[in-house]
């Protein structure tokens, strides 16, 4: 029985903090939200953003707004690579997806929802100029508008169990 406790235990965190909702549980301090030009592969322009060690853990997240009525997009997600560099050097990069939220094709759709999505949580090694990118893995099947980068810092990790 003991055994089973930390792993009830770490669902039940999880799952109190999805339902807290992201920004929630992200934690730390917002210290930028740049808004993101599309590229025309469905991707977002580089962003170029000074950053600092001592703002470590440093989290990047994507914001945005799902648009309304696109119930075909139902079941459907992007799946992004977010890539921070300093100079030509990769410092950590990652996939993440972002699903739909609407319900299967009805005769009318909720009002759209928002996205705050964690792409990134690094240490920052050195003070200077980053840049950015997020780029698509396979084309864009969830319309995204009003997007932005949020930067935060000195973002608390999770415990591991």
């Amino acid at each position: 029985m003991q055994a089973r406790a930390p792993a009830v235990a770490a669902f039940a965190l999880v799952s109190v903090l999805a339902l807290a909702g992201c920004e929630g549980w992200i934690g730390g301090e917002e210290v930028a939200r740049i808004p993101l030009q599309r590229t025309a592969e469905g991707g977002y322009a580089p962003v170029r953003i000074l950053l600092k060690p001592d703002m470590s853990p440093v989290a990047l997240t994507m914001l945005a707004d799902f648009a309304w009525g696109k119930r075909e997009e139902h079941g459907r997600w992007n799946t992004y690579r977010v890539t921070l560099r300093s100079g030509n050097d990769v410092i950590k990069a990652e996939e993440f997806h972002v699903n739909s939220t609407e319900a299967p094709p009805v005769a009318s759709s909720s009002p759209p929802s928002s996205l705050v999505q964690p792409m990134l949580l690094v240490a920052i090694p050195a003070e200077g100029e980053y840049e950015i990118e997020i780029g698509v893995i396979k084309p864009v099947e969830v319309t995204l508008e009003a997007a932005h980068l949020g930067v935060r810092m000195r973002v608390p990790r999770l415990p591991r169990f």
